[in-house]
């Protein structure tokens, strides 16, 4: 799998994956690659996380050292699959939801400890084969995030053309480099600018941005409202 989607049933429901479908009770998670989609009468009967591998790194970085180590285990026959599916409570599934309004990645974050908590083997291999076989190319960027460079540039520090640099991207990561950096500086700055007192102009230059105007103007289609006013309100 280069992508993996979480699917949190509320009520009964179809999955269709590989041109089959299956029945999934109510109060199930299922795990299953991007291409997997749900036939249900309501979109508010099921919860849907497409998961690429560059939203597991801050996991994996943490964890890789604590994961069960291919080493030690075979490959569970198992791991091809291309679903899985594991109970979830109400409380599983709430609590899921309310992170993916606030926090995409927390979401993330959370849904996967969990399912590591019930199959420590399956899913530690799981994001070893997501994230490890993509680790210099994500690691290079999430080092890199921050700063001032142009996607060419960032193509030319890996010796490749952008075109294959933005490839590279949509089909691990399922975006481009250009949206998925815009994405981490704004999440930084705004980070920023709710933790510290630097003024928005360097914020902005912290963040990679080339100037003040840049930042804003994204700032505020991103988040809908300007820094400043966003800063106010936490004051």
């Amino acid at each position: 799998m280069k992508s993996i989607k979480f699917i949190l049933f509320r009520q009964e429901g179809v999955l269709r994956s590989e041109g089959g479908c299956h029945t999934i009770p109510a109060g199930k998670l299922v795990i299953t690659d991007e291409k997997a989609s749900v036939s249900s009468f309501s979109q508010s009967t099921f919860i849907s996380i497409l998961c690429h591998s560059i939203d597991l790194l801050p996991l994996y970085q943490d964890l890789a050292s604590k994961m069960v180590q291919s080493n030690k285990f075979r490959l569970p026959p198992n791991i091809s699959e291309r679903y899985k599916v594991l109970p979830a409570s109400n409380d599983i599934i709430c609590a899921t939801e309310q992170l993916v309004d606030i926090e995409r990645s927390a979401s993330l974050r959370f849904i996967y400890l969990y399912c590591l908590g019930l199959e420590p083997i399956y899913f530690s291999q799981l994001l070893e084969s997501i994230v490890g076989t993509n680790n210099e190319l994500l690691e290079f960027f999430d080092k890199n995030r921050l700063n001032p460079w142009t996607v060419s540039r960032y193509a030319d520090e890996l010796g490749i053309s952008t075109r294959k640099l933005n490839f590279l991207f949509y089909e691990k990561f399922g975006m481009s480099a250009k949206q998925w950096l815009l994405d981490q500086r704004l999440k930084k700055g705004c980070e920023l600018l709710l933790s510290t007192r630097l003024r928005v102009a360097d914020i902005a230059m912290e963040c990679g941005f080339s100037n003040h105007a840049h930042f804003s103007d994204s700032f505020r289609r991103r988040f809908q409202q300007c820094p400043s006013h966003m800063r106010s309100l936490m004051e």
